[in-house]
């Protein structure tokens, strides 16, 4: 070989030693299609994508930079059809067994657990009326609104709850002062700037409704690598405390609104909790949660 030549391969072969991997691919930062706004509340939506937004800094050193890319708001159902076909790449959503099918779950509780603490809705004419049931048995026979395309209809339902199945959540006020509805029950971590924003609805205060629930990201099967680098997020993030100083900061006034301790608490079961749900690692879970349904179910 000639040395002329020896020196076009030494420099072909230092440019491959040296250019980085990821620049050699040609890769780019990874992307995420996510459809995180589900049309309830501004701050519900900005907490959501916050954590997202945590979980995907945290690995920026392992995993590299990302883009997020939100699409097109539709409903539950239709939001996991698009997962499962690889349409979108990431959602959240209250878990169940059909929705873990059609998906990869990141099995860490955005809310703690406190999405399946409801806080019932009624009007303002019949707050007396209401914060008067002291028992399962009396809430069930009220006529409740749930969305139906939500996992807490199919638990409300198998507990036998007198059920009013709603298109949207936008319908429930109208639903109430139609008197359609007795109640309609929302997450604590979620109720008050949504009906603070309608003058005649009240949060009761003296009664919730409560059942396990896990509220996950869920990732397109066809996005492994996502799944992979969330879970390595939150393991960051609840070890360093930032994912715990976040939540107390976003929701923590919320919860002291709500004063969940002083309530009386109808526990519901939840026949379609995944078996695989993390409900014995306690860094997950609100103490509320662990102590008042976790423990008391012997779980």
């Amino acid at each position: 070989m000639s040395t002329l030549a020896r020196r076009a391969l030494l420099s072909l072969l230092g440019s491959a030693v040296l250019t980085p991997p990821s620049l050699a691919q040609g890769d780019g930062p990874l992307v995420v299609r996510h459809a995180l706004s589900q049309g309830q509340n501004a701050k519900v939506l900005s907490y959501e994508q916050v954590v997202l937004q945590l979980l995907l800094d945290k690995t920026v050193p392992s995993h590299g930079p990302y883009l997020l890319e939100a699409s097109e708001v539709v409903s539950q159902n239709r939001a996991f059809l698009q997962i499962q076909s690889g349409e979108i790449d990431l959602i959240s959503a209250m878990t169940s067994a059909a929705r873990e099918r059609q998906s990869l779950p990141v099995r860490v509780c955005l809310y703690r657990g406190l999405m399946g603490v409801r806080l019932p809705i009624a009007l303002h004419s019949r707050v007396a009326e209401l914060e008067a049931i002291s028992s399962t048995a009396q809430a069930q026979a009220l006529r409740t609104g749930q969305v139906a395309d939500w996992p807490d209809t199919q638990i409300l339902a198998a507990a036998g709850w007198r059920l009013e199945r709603l298109p949207r959540l936008a319908t429930f006020a109208e639903m109430l002062r139609r008197r359609r509805v007795d109640l309609f029950a929302l997450g604590a971590t979620e109720v008050y700037p949504i009906v603070d924003a309608q003058p005649d609805l009240r949060v009761l205060e003296r009664w919730l409704i409560a059942y396990p629930a896990a509220f996950y990201f869920f990732v397109s099967p066809q996005k492994p690598v996502l799944a992979e680098r969330l879970r390595k997020g939150w393991d960051l993030v609840l070890s360093d405390g930032s994912f715990l100083a976040l939540f107390e900061r976003t929701v923590g006034t919320q919860l002291t609104r709500a004063r969940l301790a002083e309530r009386l608490w109808l526990r519901v079961p939840n026949p379609d909790l995944p078996n695989e749900t993390p409900l014995l690692d306690n860094r997950l879970w609100h103490p509320l949660v662990r102590s008042r349904l976790h423990q008391a179910e012997g779980r």
